[in-house]
């Protein structure tokens, strides 16, 4: 038995855990005889462009601003069905491409946040839930299979089940940005300890969280395994700490909004764009 330690800061636990995924045969039963629908976010994107060579297209972002939109409505993906080798954007036919899926079918999504009781939220910015909001009720009547993938990092305290009811874009009076809702996702959630395991037969623990110096949200795991199984995960961890930190999405979703600008309507209390309604000095303006 060996133990190995190591940290992998944001963008690598997305591309470690979309790797591990991707090879581990988990996709393989829909791939040959079903279909797969890709949600976008960083770490479905990653997965997404090993699976089927596309990246995808991502909507809400947070950046040192806060939480912003993408500027511009831009051509790629933000729900890409592949079947039997062919990848379609969906994006424009979702509901109808939804009344069509059933149990051959998986749903890869990302999460905004976890809970230690094995919920996931996703933050909801559109009205009625965006394209979400449309997924939601097959995702929960349609036997659809659902993976989460996401970061620990993305790990919050409380339960969200209690939280959900109190997170209300349309109750918040000021935000840096755009203000969230919460939307539960039904599923299977894979972080990065799921996703390690399913990779090699190790036993694999987050042990600490933290960092410094650009690194501030790094996640320390320690494996345990046979020589060739720790190993073997950490030839992965070598190759992904050789990969870009910007993660692998569609390079025009990336410029996040700023007012004015086409989406500013639908940003509910956004203090940029004058439309809060307590808090009228950002930016040292009154």
């Amino acid at each position: 038995m060996e133990t190995a330690q190591f940290t992998l800061w944001g963008s690598q636990c997305q591309q470690m855990i979309a790797h591990c995924i991707a090879t581990s045969g988990i996709l393989t039963p829909y791939l040959e005889h079903g279909q797969i629908l890709f949600k976008g976010s960083s770490t479905v994107s990653c997965l997404s462009k090993l699976v089927t060579g596309d990246t995808l297209r991502i909507c809400g972002r947070w950046t040192k601003n806060g939480m912003k939109g993408a500027l511009h409505k831009c051509k790629g993906a933000h729900f890409m069905l592949y079947r039997q080798g062919k990848a379609q954007k969906v994006d424009d036919c979702l509901e109808q491409t939804m009344k069509g899926l059933g149990p051959e079918t998986l749903f890869i999504t990302g999460a905004n946040a976890l809970d230690a009781f094995g919920h996931a939220a996703l933050l909801i910015g559109s009205p009625s839930g965006g394209g979400y909001g449309i997924c939601m009720p097959y995702l929960y009547t349609e036997g659809i299979q659902t993976l989460i993938l996401s970061s620990v990092l993305k790990l919050i305290p409380g339960d969200l089940t209690q939280i959900m009811g109190h997170v209300s874009m349309r109750r918040c009076g000021f935000s840096y940005g755009m203000a969230y809702s919460l939307a539960p996702i039904p599923g299977e959630i894979i972080t990065e300890i799921e996703a390690i395991q399913f990779f090699a037969k190790v036993q694999a623990q987050i042990f600490a969280k933290g960092g410094f110096f650009g690194v501030q949200d790094s996640t320390a795991i320690q494996i345990q395994g046979e020589r060739d199984q720790v190993e073997r995960v950490l030839t992965l961890v070598e190759y992904i700490k050789t990969l870009p930190e910007e993660p692998p999405v569609d390079h025009d979703s990336l410029d996040e909004c700023n007012f004015p600008c086409s989406e500013c309507g639908s940003h509910h209390s956004c203090g940029y764009s004058g439309r809060q309604n307590i808090f009228h000095k950002i930016g040292g303006k009154e």
